[in-house]
């Protein structure tokens, strides 16, 4: 235990903030559902149905229970806003007002029980439990299982006419059902006569599933069905089944605007209604400094939000006043103890998955890395194994528009995550590469993502202790890196992709070279000989290098400041000697005279030109081979010469393919053929490859 200083007690009352996103879209899947049952009973000419059920599978703490609860209610509150381009036409008016008016039936499946009668029948056990509930929110005493079942006759019709009976709403009135916590069904395969396959197997969200359709053929009633399962591999077998689609729904997470209203109208448990921004903050720290802070470290997921906000409450009236300045909150929220105990319930299942999850997840963390997101029709209605593991691994999913999500891994998990042992070194340099987020470099145009893919497999080749020909090549290239006696020991070169943001140039001159200034130089060149990182700057084709990073030679203190410069990746003109000087003057040349110019010599500078596309004379001259320039080396048709202790080495295209494979190589060359990659061509299968190259070398 860490003591009572960040134990996260239970004690303010949070409100429920936002969700337009999400009313809007879960209202459209109900008027579609509408819409169907016209088709079913003939009042349509199409000849096209399905019933649809919206659901939504999602990772503890997302608010599912709460949206549900509170739907009706943002129905009205967004009526007239966000949901005022939805009723568009008169149809949709209609039905929108008549959704305002409806009535909530909720019902956890926690309290569905085992029926006593021998049948155990799961769809008679599901229809008593709604006629319980229903029972109980008007409280009026239920009959008991046993004379329901001898007296009852439970059919759909029988039980909807009942339910509104109970409920006292008319025939043409909406009653939409919320079905909660379907994970209970994983625990029931003994209790029920479930349906088996031919091979004994069973499914009991098959049969849920076949109740629900069932209900949903009725007139005027909805249902929304919402959990976590790890039954939920039925793999959406029940959508490509008897004209039933289901729609799973991603829930967003809160925005800082919507944290600041979550802070300013939570207040404390107990008759004096103090609110908790003003128990958190000071004159000095403002609630948007505490929100921006809570979002980069919850990603705005209202149940770890929640919990951080508690764990922050109680260590501030324990102490007996409120943070002062956003840096101390920080260094708070920074603790192992506040870490720990805010994410351990959410990354205790992730860490502890088996080795096909843990290949899943791997590929998840680059999607999250590289901000790609999915098409929902073809990674979550489909057999799509991402499906899966996006939720029985409790990732928290973020809308981009209706059809498209991205993964969001939240800054509190990956910290955590990232010291299981159980984890690679792989996933743990995208944890870390995730850690320092935000990382928009990376998905704001094709080069960062060509330069993270670069980064990680050329320092995953150098350090591997197995044998390989792209490091030998460098080695029969390279005098100094001959000397570095690779492969590279403990620590490993890539702790993480670290992202730097440069100013502008200080003159015109220098503007129009696009180099650091003498400032940046110094600061980038210190950091890259002390710590073991890789820079990738943040803006795409400005300055030279695209990648730079150290090398320490395991057994002297011989260190190369190596920088990767990525040229000609998708431009159809190709790379001539004006080029490849141009960058080997961005970068050889300050670094030299900056940088290497009083060090000692055993600090040397490297330039590789990572080119797949050289000019024809440039490759002539080369003949077509890759080459090392050493220190005092000229190219004499530029009149250029290498510094002192100084290379550059050019990788003609056969060896840049022994860097990243031919087929990885001419994937990205589809996906990127437009400054912005389409959704579908930069896609799991295409990262299932770029993973699996990446573990050829650990």
């Amino acid at each position: 235990m860490f003591g009572d200083k960040w134990v996260p007690r239970d004690t303010f009352k949070p409100v429920f903030v936002d969700r337009e996103e999400d009313v809007y879209r879960v209202t459209e899947e109900l008027y579609e559902l509408q819409e169907s049952r016209k088709q079913l009973s003939g009042r349509s000419n199409s000849s096209y149905y399905r019933l649809t059920i919206p659901f939504s599978p999602h990772m503890f703490g997302s608010g599912k229970t709460t949206f549900c609860v509170n739907y009706l209610e943002l129905i009205r509150r967004f009526s007239e806003t966000s949901l005022a381009s939805f009723a568009s036409n008169s149809s949709k008016k209609e039905f929108l007002e008549k959704l305002k008016t409806s009535t909530l039936l909720y019902v956890d499946l926690r309290d569905l029980e085992q029926t006593d009668p021998e049948e155990r029948s799961l769809k008679w056990a599901i229809y008593y439990l709604m006629v319980k509930n229903a029972c109980s929110r008007i409280g009026v005493p239920v009959m008991r299982k046993r004379q329901a079942f001898e007296t009852v006759e439970m059919e759909p019709s029988n039980l909807v006419a009942l339910l509104r009976d109970k409920l006292n709403i008319p025939t043409n009135q909406y009653l939409l059902v919320v079905f909660d916590e379907i994970g209970a069904l994983d625990e029931s395969y003994g209790e029920f006569d479930l349906e088996r396959t031919q091979d004994g197997e069973v499914f009991p969200y098959n049969d849920f599933f076949g109740i629900i359709r069932q209900l949903c053929k009725r007139d005027n009633i909805f249902v929304i069905v919402v959990g976590k399962s790890t039954g939920l591999r039925i793999k959406n077998s029940v959508a490509f089944g008897p004209r039933v689609l289901l729609h799973f729904i991603s829930l967003s997470p809160l925005s800082s605007s919507n944290i600041v209203e979550f802070l300013e109208k939570s207040t404390l448990k107990g008759q004096v209604q103090h609110r908790i921004c003003d128990i958190l903050c000071s004159s000095s720290f403002l609630v948007n400094e505490l929100a921006e802070a809570l979002l980069e470290s919850t990603g705005g997921v209202p149940g770890l939000l929640t919990r951080a906000v508690n764990i922050l409450l109680n260590y501030v009236q324990t102490r007996r006043q409120p943070f002062m300045l956003k840096d101390e909150c920080l260094s708070c929220m920074n603790e192992d103890g506040f870490r720990r105990n805010c994410s351990e319930p959410f990354v205790q299942h992730m860490s502890t998955s088996d080795e096909d999850k843990k290949s899943e997840f791997g590929i998840l963390l680059m999607m999250a890395l590289y901000h790609r997101p999915f098409k929902v029709d073809d990674a979550l209605n489909s057999e799509c194994y991402l499906f899966d593991a996006v939720n029985e691994m409790g990732l928290y999913r973020y809308p981009i528009d209706h059809d498209t999500f991205q993964v969001l891994i939240p800054k509190l998990f990956i910290r955590n995550l990232n010291k299981a042992s159980s984890f690679s070194i792989l996933e743990k340099i995208f944890l870390g590469s995730l850690k320092l987020e935000p990382v928009d470099c990376f998905f704001s145009s094709r080069c960062r993502v060509f330069e993270g893919i670069v980064a990680i497999r050329l320092i995953l080749m150098l350090s591997s202790k197995v044998r390989n020909e792209f490091r030998e090549l460098l080695c029969q290239l390279s005098a100094i890196f001959k000397e570095m006696k690779l492969p590279i020991s403990e620590p490993s070169p890539l702790d993480y992709i670290r992202s730097v943001g440069v100013s502008e140039s200080r003159s015109e001159s220098n503007k129009k070279q696009k180099i650091y200034g003498s400032n940046e130089w110094n600061k980038n060149i210190q950091e890259a000989l002390y710590f073991d990182r890789v820079y990738i700057p943040v803006n795409a084709n400005s300055h030279s290098p695209d990648i730079m990073f150290k090398l320490q030679s395991p057994v002297d203190s011989k260190v190369v400041i190596v920088g990767v410069a990525c040229k000609g990746r998708w431009k159809s003109e190709r790379i001539g000697w004006s080029d490849i000087v141009e960058e080997a003057k961005k970068f050889l040349v300050p670094i030299h005279d900056q940088g290497l110019s009083n060090a000692p010599d055993k600090i040397h500078c490297m330039l590789i030109v990572v080119s797949t596309k050289l000019a024809f004379n440039v490759a002539s001259e080369l003949g077509d081979q890759s080459r090392c320039y050493s220190s005092g080396m000229s190219i004499e048709s530029e009149s250029f010469t290498i510094p002192s202790n100084c290379e550059l080495v050019i990788l003609c295209e056969r060896d840049v393919e022994m860097l990243i494979e031919k087929e990885i190589l001419n994937g990205l060359e589809r996906a990127f053929s437009s400054d912005r990659p389409l959704f579908g061509d930069f896609g799991p299968d295409l990262l299932r490859r770029v993973r699996h190259s990446f573990l050829s070398w650990q």
